[in-house]
């Protein structure tokens, strides 16, 4: 066994950190610190899970307690339920602090016990998204999410089959910016493409890590998922439902691929032109400011007679964000922008049908109607507008 989906880790300079990419000039240690901090938060939300979770339960059983007696005795079950979830936090936490101890800065004192409490109480938002961490480890690497994963990755897995023969994908660089845990890049890999996954969320990248740089083998670790999800449950044993991660082995490419995975923001990490031949995306570009940057980066980044292959909705992730501009456009819109930066639409289909980190026994189904879509920059595209470099220190 061999393992080529190393993580390599730039700097932090996203929109996570700073709310916007447009953010002022800062010196290299005014950076450094910001990176850092951000780093301790994230370490603190995922130390902070056990605690935060409890906190639920605890205004679970006191809501419960208040009932009359007769109403609690209609309930026999609710003690064996209380268990149940102190059991699912308890294997969870465990998972959290593994994602906790994987330090992007490599400064840890080697004398010094590794941290396992947080320095202070985490802002929710972060919270949500050691949840969501969760969520998705059960939609990228647990068998019970293969469902959802063939409804959105297998388009794009059958594009890459139909546009780059076998004997071509060593030599063929694939780039997949928003990936998540890296379930897609590496599903790329494994058909022998060079790919790179990219991930700005720190709480991903760290999960991500941990699963594909474990040590290797597959249905090793338990998570409950849905654990801290109190409605919308049709039985009580739905919402404490495990699953094992991972269901294929993170080790296993063939002896040609290359897969890596890179931290920071896509619009900083990629400043090369046309230095991929496929950029892949599904369910990120609705994740831009303006989403016209993120096209005309694409475009750039791609060698003529390059491919864009995109599948997802517009769900524009800041659209009711008050803390700077956000550029919300029609697929329509979308597609007439995609002409005028240069595109050729090869291929469209909707809707798509998609849901997104979904429990597939809750009682609540949310759907997307995606588009799926295969655009090419011509052999002979117009000589694209310099991609801005980052400001001079």
């Amino acid at each position: 066994k061999h393992n080529n989906s190393l993580i390599f880790l730039s700097p932090f300079h996203s929109q996570e950190m700073s709310g916007s990419s447009d953010r002022p000039h800062m010196t290299p240690e005014e950076e450094a610190r910001l990176e850092k901090a951000h780093w301790e938060e994230v370490m603190d939300s995922f130390l902070f899970y056990r605690d935060h979770a409890l906190e639920r339960l605890t205004r679970c059983i006191d809501s419960f307690d208040r009932l009359p007696q007769r109403h609690q005795d209609m309930v026999p079950n609710f003690a064996h339920r209380v268990l149940a979830y102190q059991a699912a936090v308890e294997t969870n936490s465990e998972l959290a602090m593994q994602f906790a101890m994987c330090s992007p800065f490599g400064d840890a004192d080697p004398e010094q016990p590794p941290r396992t409490e947080p320095r202070q109480r985490p802002r929710e938002h972060n919270m949500e998204k050691v949840y969501t961490t969760l969520k998705q480890l059960h939609r990228d690497w647990a068998a019970e999410g293969a469902p959802e994963r063939a409804l959105c990755f297998n388009p794009i897995l059958d594009a890459l089959r139909d546009l780059f023969p076998a004997d071509i994908r060593a030599h063929t660089r694939v780039c997949v910016p928003g990936c998540g845990l890296g379930r897609l890049p590496f599903e790329i890999a494994r058909l022998g493409f060079e790919c790179q996954g990219n991930e700005w969320s720190v709480h991903m990248l760290l999960a991500a890590h941990v699963i594909l740089n474990g040590h290797g083998g597959t249905f090793h670790t338990t998570v409950y998922p849905w654990a801290y999800i109190f409605t919308n449950n049709y039985t009580t044993d739905a919402q404490m439902q495990g699953v094992r991660i991972p269901d294929t082995d993170p080790f296993e490419l063939p002896a040609t691929a290359r897969f890596s995975m890179a931290a920071g923001d896509f619009l900083e990490v990629y400043s090369e032109q046309g230095a991929w031949d496929c950029v892949a995306t599904c369910f990120f570009i609705d994740t831009a400011r303006n989403i016209i940057v993120y096209l005309e980066h694409i475009f750039s980044m791609l060698r003529p007679g390059g491919y864009w292959i995109n599948f997802g909705p517009l769900l524009y992730h800041f659209d009711d964000n008050r803390d700077g501009p956000s550029l919300e456009l029609s697929y329509e819109e979308v597609r007439h922008v995609m002409l005028q930066i240069g595109f050729e639409i090869v291929r469209e289909q909707y809707p798509c049908p998609s849901p997104y980190i979904a429990d597939p026994r809750s009682m609540m189904q949310m759907t997307y109607n995606c588009v799926f879509c295969i655009a090419r920059k011509p052999l002979l595209a117009p000589a694209p507008a310099p991609i801005p470099a980052p400001a001079p220190a």
